[in-house]
């Protein structure tokens, strides 16, 4: 009895060790979906672009040389945003979609002969790429990326897309045989601006006041000094004062916000700079095409062409010597004039002031604003306006 016992000892232990095992043994799972996913969630997220990788293809196949293209962020005005899983670019909206969808969507857009030609990244590809960008993740499998197609035609984006920390990963995951040597993209990084935050919504009536850019070298063409009175933007180029509407963004639907060209473009300027438009934004434009981003109640940062001049709100008035009541007048009362329209521009040389008329001046959602329809001489006596 004692020798059974004693030769069924170490086969109970080998049963328990067998059973046991599976348990402790643990799958280690990758997170670079999870974290895209998370990143595309947000209500509002852009990404400009930072560079470019490509590389040879032969009769042979893809080469495993890359090379940094010659593309200069100037040069690429290409962005883009995040916006509750959607993807935005020049206000095209595409949805996420699985893997395997993207696969059957995208090789339905070529004939049956042109699909035997098509061959997707290998892994080891696509994280060379990655590499070659500056990211610091790999993927372990295709569905590891994120795929997207238009919400509208289900044209499928030939990208597959990675978030991690500040950047967008866009690479480029399927190619057709060629006979001859050709230059084909292999992916793209975008960078976000986190590290320059704007603030939430401001009373537009805390805007009011004169403001100043020290560090400006004025000219008739920009004086370096700004005036704001009651949601309007006021500033004086050559013998003219310029009008502009502050707009807070937030009273926009996100959705409409997200579908405006102009305020997409608005966008791409800003992250240009290093900053975030959204739409929890207060701010406004000009018929140069600058875009006026309000900090705080006392800042403001004018950018264009990716340059950011600061301005300071110095007084919390504005003095009748830069900006007369008089024309503040005529402002007001064209609209009443000229139902429909809204007074742009005031210029004032020999004769009677000259107002320049459009449709809008609401320089981040309308694409019309500030072209001028007429520019109508006027008269004011006691305060009230008239067409001459």
């Amino acid at each position: 009895m004692r020798k059974s016992i004693f030769l069924m000892l170490p086969l109970l232990a080998l049963l328990i060790t067998g059973c046991s095992q599976p348990q402790t043994k643990q799958t280690k799972v990758n997170s670079v979906k999870p974290t895209t996913e998370s990143l595309l969630k947000s209500a509002s997220k852009t990404w400009t672009f930072s560079q470019s990788i490509s590389s040879q293809q032969t009769s042979h196949g893809v080469s495993d040389t890359l090379t940094a293209s010659e593309v200069s962020k100037i040069d690429n005005q290409s962005s883009w945003t995040a916006s509750k899983g959607t993807l935005i670019s020049t206000s095209v909206k595409y949805k996420q979609i699985s893997l395997k969808k993207w696969q059957t969507d995208m090789r339905q857009h070529f004939t049956k002969s042109a699909q035997a030609q098509i061959h997707l990244m290998t892994v080891p590809q696509i994280n060379a790429v990655l590499k070659k960008l500056g990211a610091t993740v790999k993927v372990t499998k295709l569905s590891d990326l994120v795929f997207f197609e238009t919400k509208v035609s289900g044209m499928t984006l030939p990208q597959g897309f990675i978030a991690s920390g500040h950047h967008l990963y866009a690479i480029n995951i399927y190619y057709r045989d060629t006979d001859k040597t050709t230059t084909i993209d292999r992916g793209q990084s975008f960078t976000d601006t986190a590290t320059k935050k704007t603030t939430s919504a401001i009373a537009l009536d805390r805007l009011n006041g004169t403001w100043i850019a020290p560090e400006t070298t004025t000219s008739a063409n920009d004086t370096g000094k700004i005036m704001i009175k009651d949601g309007y933007l006021y500033q004086h180029r050559y013998d003219s004062f310029e009008r502009s509407a502050i707009q807070s963004l937030g009273d926009y639907a996100l959705v409409s916000l997200n579908q405006n060209t102009i305020y997409a473009a608005q966008k791409v300027n800003a992250a240009q700079a290093g900053y975030q438009l959204t739409s929890k934004s207060v701010a406004s434009g000009d018929s140069i095409g600058y875009l006026y981003l309000f900090t705080s109640a006392n800042q403001l940062i004018r950018i264009g062409q990716g340059v950011a001049t600061t301005y300071q709100r110095t007084n919390a008035l504005v003095a009748a010597s830069d900006l007369p009541q008089t024309d503040v007048t005529i402002f007001e009362q064209m609209a009443t004039l000229k139902p429909g329209e809204v007074a742009s521009t005031i210029t004032v040389k020999a004769g009677p002031p000259i107002v320049g008329m459009t449709d809008s001046i609401k320089y981040l959602t309308d694409a019309t604003a500030g072209q001028i329809n007429s520019n109508d001489p006027v008269s004011i006596n006691n305060g009230t306006v008239t067409l001459d």
